[in-house]
């Protein structure tokens, strides 16, 4: 997203994006729904749980179906083991970093309801990184490269996760998408031309997230290209192991999700159309 806006793509393809930090889906659902916005990256968890709960919220696209997590932990922890009876860092809504770190805690043979206490903080990375040195938390994830930030504190990578699951996903509202179907498919043109163009200029791209992340540290400006650009999905298809990962997940909060089948919310319409138009085979030949 942030190559697409920086390199004037979306311009290109007649249209002036505004990309908004909202940190999380807590304030992603409410800003679509009151629309104030109109679609917003990521926070799939919360887009689903929201259309589970009847908001009429349909999904586009993904950006990856896969993510790596990192379990940062204090010094002292050695084991999941020693998590036990330990406060555990987690985001202000139950959003995917909470529902690996219960799964990670029940296959260790620790009950997440009685055995630890899960502390929500504010503040993105950097709060959970502060809170971890401080000693008010034990345990909390990370996504990279913010581990690389943690661990130069001093603190320690427990264990890395790889996870098939929704991240990124282009989530809007159906009466939004059908009113505004052309502005649409211009948008996800753009920004399939910004992940081609992502994927072949790195430095450029570097430039860019460097400006971004307001992060001067080109290793882990480095390492999240590098993560991002081997996890991409170069055509925003989902694949269902990660639909079907992210729902039992969710079930475990929300028994109802059972009953979702892998195409229920999805509008894979738009991006059916810009392949038939011949839009992708041009992006790849240049």
């Amino acid at each position: 997203g942030w190559v697409t806006s920086d390199k004037g793509i979306w311009r290109k393809h007649g249209l002036d994006v505004d990309l908004v930090y909202l940190g999380g889906g807590s304030r992603s659902v409410p800003a679509l729904l009151s629309g104030s916005i109109q679609l917003f990256f990521g926070s799939d968890t919360a887009a689903y749980v929201a259309a589970i709960q009847g908001a009429k919220i349909i999904k586009l696209g993904v950006t990856m179906n896969t993510l790596g997590y990192f379990l940062m932990t204090t010094p002292e922890i050695r084991s999941i083991a020693d998590l036990r009876g330990k406060v555990l860092g987690i985001g202000l809504g139950r959003d995917l970093p909470y529902a690996h770190l219960t799964k990670i805690l029940r296959d260790n043979g620790i009950d997440p309801k009685t055995e630890v206490k899960f502390l929500p903080l504010g503040g993105g990375p950097g709060g959970y990184i502060s809170a971890l040195k401080a000693g008010r938390v034990q345990a909390s994830m990370l996504i990279p490269p913010n581990h690389l930030v943690a661990e130069k504190a001093g603190l320690k990578s427990l264990t890395k996760i790889d996870v098939p699951t929704l991240a990124g996903g282009l989530n809007t509202s159906q009466p939004i998408m059908e009113k505004n179907r052309d502005m649409f498919i211009r948008f996800i043109k753009g920004y399939l031309e910004g992940i081609q163009y992502m994927i072949r200029n790195k430095n450029e791209s570097l430039k860019t997230f460097a400006k971004y992340l307001q992060n001067s540290d080109a290793a882990v400006n480095a390492y999240l290209y590098d993560d991002i650009s081997s996890r991409i999905e170069k055509d925003l298809r989902p694949t269902n192991e990660a639909i079907r990962y992210m729902l039992d997940l969710i079930v475990l909060d929300l028994p109802q999700a059972q009953r979702v089948a892998d195409k229920d919310f999805w509008d894979l319409s738009l991006l059916d159309e810009i392949k038939k138009s011949g839009f992708v085979k041009q992006l790849q030949k240049h």
